[in-house]
Order: structure tokens, then C-alpha cells, then sequence
């Protein structure tokens, strides 16, 4: 499929798309599977064609579920070109070449996501995918963490972005814990994550060797974490501007944890899916208006009265799964150290949470 065909089929078939966009680490994969699962979107028999995506060894990410308790929604219609907003942290890895995120036209977007594709290692789309998808009427949900101008292209589109509102503080700790300092705890996940740590950011100016002799203390102790924020600081010192000679790697690890978790106590601090809203509400009003953008609230996801109203889903079912989500996250941050986040942080059913769960 060349870009001409990708184009015309993306302006053809985007009226059958429905965006969940959310800050990750808040259950945006988890919710999204709760819903394919429960509803009849076309995800689940995208999964039955063997495509160049579905065949990737490193598809499912091992760690998300077992650890952090995030969860892996794969997208093999567009090879999570959209969800990722055409990144892989173009920011920290060398010798990467960044894809417009400026599309303008279907014709732009659609060369857009073959170059990502093909910067990913595939070499083209599942026509044979394509081809069912366009001859039939279900919709498509696709996660996005940010919400790019080529957006306004899917008009047609259902478009949820999820705000934090007065929960922004929760929130924002489960994004930066998840997705920042991501721990892993055996021996054999830290050195398979320094591995690939190693390869994706591209430092062999330093051998692995001289990592895995720093690191040794850590490695060797499975009741210390390894975070992956770690990694993404070791191996790229210049763009966090950080002396990490000047620091062994328990000191390193503290500093990166404190910075994580005690900003979160400031009132001060919004991050998360807020700065999204905000930048939607600021720059492109017009979008919210005339381009099928709903915002949503994450009490009313967490509540289940959004999946009620818009898919139909029992309210009580979906509501109990997300508590049952949000007790893993507490065991989650109290084996980060984070016994239990201060009452000052706003959370949903505070109460269902003891000194001692």
C-alpha cells in the first residue's frame, strides 16, 4: 500500500475510529482492553491475522503486567503508529529519524505512519487486514497518550480525552512511577532491561560491561529495584545533565525516586493529562468543538458511569474492575517504598484502603 492508498483508505475509514486518549500509567490500556472485551469493537478479530506486528518478539512488554500493573493493548491495524504519536523517545536516542507529527492532508499523515513503520523494522501495513476492515462496520479503538495536530483530520472520529481534574495529584503519581521509574526486580529483568536499554539508546561509545560493573550493587540485591528511569539517565548523562560519576548507584536510585514521588505533595504540581487539556482548551478550542473531542473525567471512567453511557457496559461491573485496578496499584507503590500516598492526594474510594492493604 502506497501513500496515495493509505491516504485514501484513512479518509474512507476514519469515521470507524475511536480514539481513548489518557496519561499512561492511569489504566488507558487496561481500560481499553476491558472494553474490546466487552464490547463488539473490530480489535479482537484483528488480533486473528498474522501480520509482520502480531509476529514481533517484543510486542508484549513483560514487565508492564507483572510489575507495574500496566497493561499491553496492541494495535495490529496501524501498528501503534497513531497511539505512540510516531515517537520511541526521539529525545533520548541517537541517530533517530523523527517523523512529522505536522500532517496537514491524509496524504501527509499517511506518509507519516509508513515511515514510522518502516523506522520500527516492518515493511508494510497487513493489506489483507486493511482490505476486511474497510468492508465491514465496526468500530476501532485505538489508545493515544497525546493529541497531535494531524487530529484534526479524524472529524469523523469519536475522540475521549480523559482529565484528571481534582484527582490530577493521584494521577500524576501513577504516571510518573509507572512510566518513569518502571522497576524491575529479579536479576535476569534487570540485566535484560539494561540490555535492551543499551541497544535502544545507542551508547556504545561505553561498553556494557562498565553499566553492569556500576550497577552490580543493585543487580545483585532482588529487594532493590532497578528503575528504568536509572537506565534512561546512565545512558544519557548530557540530556538530564546529571553527574552520575559523582554518584554511586544507590544514591543515584534515591535521587531519582525523591524526585519522583515528593513533587507529587506540591499543590502546585499538574502534570499528567491536565497539561493535554489545557493545551486542547488554550490552542485548539475549535477542536473540542467541531472535531467530535469529548472530555471525559477520570471520576466518571473510574465510576463506570462513561462506559454506561457511551458503550452500553453494566456501570457496577466495570466500577468494581477498575477498584480491583486501582488495590493493585496500591501494593504497586507500597513495594516502591510509597506506603501509602498522604490523604492530602485526592483518590477515589479512600476509604477502601487500610494502613494495611
Amino acid at each position: 500500500m502506497n501513500v496515495k492508498q493509505l491516504a485514501k483508505w484513512l479518509e474512507d475509514n476514519h469515521h470507524k475510529f475511536v480514539f481513548y486518549s489518557y496519561a499512561g500509567g492511569t489504566g488507558g490500556e487496561f481500560i481499553c482492553t476491558y472494553l474490546t472485551e466487552h464490547c463488539d469493537f473490530y480489535n479482537l478479530h484483528a488480533q486473528e491475522f498474522s501480520s509482520q506486528y502480531l509476529q514481533k518478539p517484543d510486542l508484549y512488554d513483560p514487565h508492564n503486567t507483572k510489575v507495574t500493573n500496566r497493561y499491553n493493548f496492541i494495535d495490529p491495524l496501524l501498528f501503534n503508529s497513531l497511539a505512540y504519536g510516531f515517537r520511541t523517545g526521539e529525545d533520548l536516542v541517537q541517530n533517530v529519524t523523527a517523523v512529522n507529527t505536522e500532517a496537514e492532508t491524509f496524504e501527509e499523515l499517511a506518509e507519516s505512519i509508513l515511515s514510522y513503520i518502516k523506522r520500527e523494522g516492518y515493511t508494510e501495513l497487513d493489506h489483507q487486514l486493511m482490505g476486511y476492515f474497510a468492508k465491514q462496520d465496526k468500530k476501532y479503538l485505538i489508545r493515544l497518550h497525546r493529541i497531535l495536530p494531524y487530529m484534526k483530520l479524524f472529524d469523523k472520529s469519536k475522540i475521549y480525552v480523559v482529565k484528571a481534574d481534582r484527582f490530577y495529584q493521584y494521577t500524576s503519581l501513577l504516571v510518573e512511577t509507572k512510566s518513569l521509574l518502571a522497576p524491575v526486580y529479579t536479576y535476569e529483568d534487570k540485566v535484560d532491561l539494561l540490555t535492551k536499554s543499551y541497544e535502544y539508546y545507542k551508547r556504545a561509545s561505553t561498553p556494557e560491561a562498565k553499566y553492569i560493573e556500576y550497577l552490580q550493587p543493585v543487580l545483585d540485591n532482588e529487594s532493590v529495584p532497578l528503575y528504568d528511569y536509572t537506565l534512561q539517565v546512565l545512558l544519557n548523562p548530557d540530556v538530564f545533565d546529571i553527574d552520575v560519576s559523582s554518584l554511586n548507584v544507590n544514591e543515584l536510585q534515591k535521587m531519582l525516586w525523591q524526585l519522583v514521588v515528593y513533587q507529587h505533595l506540591s499543590d502546585k504540581y499538574r502534570t499528567d493529562i491536565n497539561e493535554m487539556v489545557s493545551y486542547l482548551e488554550t490552542y485548539h478550542s475549535d477542536w473540542i468543538e467541531d472535531f467530535n473531542i469529548n472530555l471525559v473525567k477520570f471520576e466518571d471512567v473510574f465510576l463506570g458511569t462513561w462506559a454506561n453511557s457511551e458503550f452500553g457496559l453494566n456501570k457496577e461491573d466495570f466500577y468494581n474492575t477498575m477498584v480491583r485496578w486501582d488495590q493493585r496499584n496500591m501494593l504497586y507503590l507500597k513495594r516502591l517504598g510509597i506506603l501509602k500516598p498522604p490523604r492530602t492526594i485526592k483518590r477515589l474510594n479512600q476509604e477502601l484502603y487500610s494502613d494495611d492493604s
